[in-house]
């Protein structure tokens, strides 16, 4: 990026997924994911520290804004995109670590995939938050 340039970070944060009808199990299944993401190093809760971030790196002019996904059944596509295929896939994927890791025990893991994919049904609601900055790179000095 040239001096002066603008940099976006988008960034998502499994903490704000939210559905109906709510599951506790569900939950727990998410935990396991964040949890073993945060064992490898990562943090899949970096979307509500995006602004702070960027100023720690130096970056001007940040400014972040919540790029919420909604889907009901009135929105197919998103349903069976983002809903079945992209997060509730994403979390199925961490099944066997998450129960080798100790996390979880099968049934209950399952128990969480199945109400997970219950927000996928007709009258089920699926909620995420990605957060979206966008800054200024610093001068060069």
């Amino acid at each position: 990026m040239r001096p002066g340039g603008t940099i976006t970070v988008i960034e998502g944060d499994h903490g704000s997924a939210y559905f109906h009808p709510d599951s506790a199990a569900a939950r727990a299944a998410i935990g396991c994911q964040i949890e073993l993401q945060r064992r490898a190093g990562g943090d899949s809760l970096i979307g509500r520290r995006l602004y702070p971030l960027m100023i720690e790196a130096g970056l001007r002019g940040v400014r972040v804004s919540p790029r919420v996904v909604y889907v009901d059944s009135s929105r197919p596509d998103l349903v069976d995109g983002f809903t079945r295929r992209t997060f509730t896939a994403m979390i199925e994927g961490v099944r066997e670590p998450a129960i080798a890791a100790g996390l979880t025990d099968p049934e209950s893991f399952d128990a969480g995939l199945r109400d997970l994919y219950r927000t996928a049904e007709d009258d089920g609601v699926f909620c995420y938050t990605f957060f979206k900055g966008v800054a200024a790179k610093p001068e060069a000095r």
